[in-house]
């Protein structure tokens, strides 16, 4: 109902304005029956047809029906003259839709489309039935049907050029006239304005006395106004001719009211004068209408060629300061400075999208108005937007963010910081995003062009090169300090290798010499029993017990040392004997504890016996299960500080028993996790490894051996973890095995 309403109200408004302004034209020129010289309700109608749709015809009949009715005339010519303004009208403004008619009349095509097409071809349809019309019903002369049908046409002619351009103008463009004018621009219309209108009156009008009284029938002195109307359309463009155009064809009507026009005085008669003065108003106000365009036209060119020279030197200059400096900080300020100051836009940004997937706002320029948005960090939402969009190699151009259609958390973006008008490009480098150069106005809605879209591409490519420049200057750097940071840890893992030597080689000496020592001691004990017993001059010599005794004792301590030098050699293939049997895991743990209280109380250590009750026996052999357990625990008590905790548990899986030793010690990291339990874990080479020794590796031997596995998991400061797995018997195994099956039945 709002929209019919509201229809209605334009129709009867586009009505009343029609029928006033016709019935004030008829009403001051005292017309009578003849057809109006000037006749602007064609113009009114043209406009409102165009500007408000094809329903607004039905206003333009209306009116012209009752104001032909109004002035005497009957049902039937009222009706054709209403059918023939309405259909030119309704074909003016279809003409100038079809072909795309631009209303700021600021192109030579757009005049063209308007006096030939709107004002000439369209009037001759009104023309044609009214005059017609009014013949048939012998209200006119038949042999008057050309210079009838010529008035009318020229009349409706005229009323479109004077009074549609001024319509569009002050519709479209009417904030202009509020804009502030330089003194001397102000000064020079009014005394353009001026002179126009006392030359127009002189020509048109009373003659002042001192004015010779026959110079209204000079020829061509009407043609006085043409250079005035040329000097406003030339140097106030469109403004300049429509005024100036309504400004003589008003004078010029009431210089016809009052029949003293120099076209009415040199005429033989009215109809050919009023013919004259229309032709002459038809060409005064197209030709300033074409000069107004031309010179409009001319100055849209000029104006583009500036911007692209602009542009170019903009882009020339970001260019030459990304390729003149490595400061990315201070490249992109100055990148999104120039950009802002050259759109004039209220904020220009750049978000930097990070390695780690985030991204930040790291260059930024704003009016002191407009709150900052450097640093921030947009929600991830908002990039996986963006991401979407940008991977279809898409802008974001929002003219107005208010009717955009775009994604949710991007328009709830735009309305959480009150911006009117946004423009996004993305920074890409070989299908890589790199971030989104960004422009906002916050003031008022902004239609962004093609050439303004064009330039951020320019400066986007730019943008992209300085960060691709930097990050490449960042990581040549981050070479040559790791290289530096390498070639400083060589030299001190060399020296730190010649220092090793020295302590080898000095250990090797004290080495030697105790071995030789202790050897020599023992064998020349020996030898000095050997060499007295073969002083003897018996043949058989009997030696007591307690000699014997000692010569065994010798022979032990020397086969201790020769096995002591010998253990480093422990080879992997040597083979391991085991004695299985089936052993409860929690029973020998408690039994141990007792042997092991007094090292819990030297370390303070606290031990804690995790182990469930129901554990299920395992296939192992004790003995060397112990010695697994004695090197762990001894591991975790030397190579801890004190207090320490450690705890004990495990776990059934399938047919095997995991065991996990836990301490709260100091750790250890992943280089000595994964060469733990290796053979020559301990040496000089590697000094801050834990002291395992061979240890480590005889334990994974018995696990190994008992077909089970071990581990550690450890982190710095917090502590290890030691796993092994050993096997359940061959009973337990199968119980487990059908409890697995029936809970998955």
């Amino acid at each position: 109902m709002l929209r019919i309403s509201s229809d209605r109200s334009k129709i009867l408004l586009v009505a009343l304005v029609y029928l006033g302004v016709g019935w004030l034209g008829y009403l001051c020129l005292n017309l009578g029956s003849r057809p109006a010289p000037i006749w602007m309700s064609a113009g009114i109608g043209l406009t409102a047809v165009f500007l408000g749709g094809k329903r607004l015809v039905l206003g333009v009949f209306i009116g012209d029906l009752l104001l032909t009715f109004f002035l005497a005339a009957s049902w039937p010519i009222a009706l054709f003259s209403a059918i023939g303004s309405s259909l030119s009208a309704l074909l003016g403004a279809q003409f100038l839709h079809y072909l795309r008619f631009s209303a700021t009349l600021q192109r030579i095509r757009d005049i063209l489309l308007l006096v030939f097409l709107a004002a000439l071809l369209a009037s001759a349809v009104n023309a044609t039935i009214d005059t017609f019309a009014r013949s048939w019903l012998n209200t006119w002369d038949w042999r008057q049907f050309g210079q009838s049908w010529g008035m009318i046409w020229l009349g409706d002619s005229t009323g479109i050029l004077m009074t549609t351009p001024l319509l569009l103008r002050f519709f479209f463009n009417h904030h202009s006239l509020r804009e502030p004018r330089q003194p001397q621009r102000l000064g020079e219309a009014l005394l353009c304005l001026s002179l126009l209108t006392v030359v127009t009156s002189v020509v048109f009008g009373d003659q002042p006395n001192f004015l010779n009284p026959d110079w209204s029938m000079v020829q061509y002195l009407e043609y006085l106004p043409f250079p005035f109307v040329v000097w406003a359309a030339m140097r106030f463009q469109t403004w300049g001719a429509v005024i100036a155009n309504f400004l003589v064809s008003i004078l010029a009507l009431m210089g016809l009211a009052r029949g003293i026009s120099p076209f009415i005085l040199q005429a033989p008669d009215y109809t050919r004068g009023v013919l004259i003065l229309q032709i002459f108003l038809v060409i005064v106000m197209s030709t300033s209408l074409f000069l107004s365009a031309a010179i409009s036209e001319r100055q849209q060119i000029d104006r583009a060629l500036n911007e692209t020279l602009e542009r170019e030197h903009l882009v020339t200059q970001v260019a030459l300061k990304v390729h003149q400096s490595l400061d990315i900080d201070q490249v992109l300020n100055t990148i999104v400075e120039e950009i802002r100051n050259f759109l004039d836009a209220d904020q220009v940004y750049i978000g930097h999208c990070q390695e780690r997937g985030w991204s930040k706002v790291i260059a930024e320029s704003r009016r002191p108005e407009i709150p900052s948005l450097m640093g921030w960090f947009p929600e991830p939402e908002l990039l996986e937007e963006l991401g979407q969009l940008f991977s279809l190699d898409k802008l974001i151009i929002a003219d107005n963010t208010a009717k955009v259609q775009t994604l949710p958390t991007l328009k709830g973006y735009y309305e959480y910081l009150q911006v009117k008008s946004s423009l996004v490009l993305p920074l890409t480098v070989n299908n890589q995003h790199l971030g989104a150069l960004v422009v906002h106005q916050y003031s008022h809605p902004r239609h962004w062009q093609k050439s303004e879209v064009k330039l951020l591409e320019q400066l986007a490519t730019q943008v992209c090169i300085a960060i691709g420049q930097a990050q490449l200057y960042q990581r040549v750097q981050s070479l040559n300090n790791n290289l530096e940071r390498e070639v400083a840890a060589r030299t001190l893992e060399l020296r730190e290798k010649v220092r090793e030597i020295q302590r080898l080689c000095e250990m090797k000496t004290v080495f030697l010499q105790a071995v030789s020592h202790d050897l020599r001691t023992s064998i020349m004990g020996l030898v000095m029993l050997l060499k007295n017993l073969q002083c003897r001059q018996t043949e058989k010599v009997t030696i007591s017990r307690a000699m014997l005794d000692q010569v065994v004792r010798s022979c032990d301590r020397q086969l201790t040392l020769i096995n002591a030098l010998s253990e480093n050699h422990f080879a992997e293939e040597r083979p391991l004997i085991l004695h299985r049997q089936p052993l409860s895991l929690k029973e020998q743990v408690e039994i141990w504890l007792k042997d092991w209280q007094k090292d819990f109380d030297l370390y303070q250590a606290t031990f804690i016996n995790l182990l469930p009750d129901d554990l299920p026996a395992i296939d192992a052999d004790p003995c060397q299960l112990r010695s697994v357990f004695e090197q762990l625990l001894n591991n975790a008590l030397k190579h801890n500080p004190s207090p320490i905790q450690l705890a004990l548990d495990a776990r059934i899986d399938q047919d095997m028993l995991y065991c996990t030793l836990s301490d709260n010690g100091i750790g250890m990291d992943e280089e000595q996790c994964q060469h733990l339990f290796h053979l020559y874990v301990r040496n000089l080479h590697n000094q801050h490894l834990t002291g395992i020794g061979l240890g480590s590796y005889q334990c994974r031997q018995i696990i190994e051996a008992h077909s089970g596995r071990i581990g550690v998991k450890s982190t710095p400061r917090v502590g290890s973890q030691f796993w092994f797995s050993l096997p359940l018997t061959h009973q337990n195994s199968r119980v487990i095995k059908q409890e697995l099956v029936n809970s998955n039945q």
